[in-house]
């Protein structure tokens, strides 16, 4: 496949996933605001509104400590020495 149709799709199925769970994020945001403007209805959103932005959290957590200790500088590394190990264990067979 060329580099620039990759390109697309790529963007094209980030589109598709990311676009339904922001306005899911934003109705139950809305809900959340109701709640707090005192309408008893939306009581129901509280949990999930919480639970989304600890979630949330958690992972940019994971991402800024996983960026900070060097995890992204090098990816081809890990694969390289999965290759230099079996071609050292065939050749102690």
């Amino acid at each position: 496949m060329k580099p620039y149709r990759t390109h697309w799709l790529t963007w094209f199925f980030s589109a598709l996933v990311l676009i339904p769970t922001i306005l899911g994020f934003a109705n139950k945001f809305f809900d959340l605001v109701l709640v707090v403007q005192g309408d008893e209805d939306g009581a129901f959103a509280v949990t999930p509104i919480v639970n989304y932005l600890f979630a949330t959290a958690g992972f940019l957590c994971l991402l800024i400590w996983t960026a900070t200790q060097g995890a992204f500088q090098n990816l081809d590394a890990p694969s390289h020495a999965m290759l230099e190990n079996e071609r050292r264990l065939d050749g102690e067979i």
